[in-house]
């Protein structure tokens, strides 16, 4: 991965399949890479693969949803490292309901993992980023927010807003050098999806195979580093052309 080298990336969900790959690529481009999830054992765990590669990393255990602890993070972070260069927010809660069986519980937990995270990781860092003159702010939302999917209500909603917070902030950093786009994932192949299931999903795509979670990462990659310079508050969908089938991605 080009153009991160030096800098400090901040992932914000770096434990599950697809962050981790984040995580990797950007300390294999020489980024100095913080991750932060909630579970202690995996966050060690990704920082140790980091390590092995003769790359800086350092975890944090935390509760990305609440917005103490990560500012109590962002204040560590920048003791290890200094000013953070790069943002990339990748926490998810992808389970979805019809509305009669959304719960106050359950839509609490999206709009604290699918937006408020977002929203506190952004508060705390991009502020630095326009003072530094210099910044790259990449979140990660799924294509269930165009809406389509049948019982996901929770999800869409949450997913969605990401794309309007996504725009105003690039607005805001837009003259400072700070850019903030999204990348709309879609059907990944991960570790725990069952054959029979893959191979269904696969065969409804026009490229007619899942997404890897480097796919995922590669495309993070491309909007932390110089070579997306020129672009702000957009959305690029790494589907494998799903989006397609939808008139709400035009």
């Amino acid at each position: 991965m080009d153009g991160v080298e030096n800098k400090v990336a901040v992932i914000a969900g770096g434990t599950d399949q697809i962050g981790q790959a984040i995580s990797l690529a950007l300390a294999n481009g020489g980024a100095k890479v913080a991750v932060c999830d909630v579970n202690q054992k995996q966050v060690d765990s990704i920082v140790e693969k980091i390590k092995e590669k003769g790359q800086q990393a350092i975890g944090l255990a935390m509760d990305p949803s609440k917005p103490e602890k990560v500012k109590e993070a962002i204040d560590k972070i920048k003791a290890e490292f200094g000013v953070i260069d790069i943002l990339v927010n990748n926490v998810d809660d992808s389970e979805g309901w019809e509305i009669a069986d959304v719960l106050d519980d359950r839509w609490r937990k999206s709009v604290d993992k699918n937006l408020n995270a977002v929203f506190y990781f952004c508060r705390e860092i991009i502020p630095g980023m326009r003072k530094n003159k210099y910044g790259r702010v990449v979140n990660i939302t799924s294509i269930d927010y165009l809406g389509w999917c049948k019982g996901k209500v929770n999800i869409s909603a949450t997913k969605s807003a990401v794309f309007g917070l996504t725009r105003s902030l690039a607005l805001e950093g837009a003259k400072d050098n700070v850019t903030t786009n999204c990348v709309i994932k879609g059907d990944i192949a991960e570790s725990d999806l069952p054959k029979d299931k893959s191979e269904k999903m696969a065969s409804r795509l026009p490229v007619k195979r899942l997404g890897k979670t480097e796919d995922i990462a590669r495309t993070v990659g491309f909007f932390a580093s110089q070579k997306s310079k020129y672009i702000t508050g957009q959305m690029l969908f790494a589907c494998g052309g799903k989006s397609l089938y939808s008139s709400l991605s035009v």
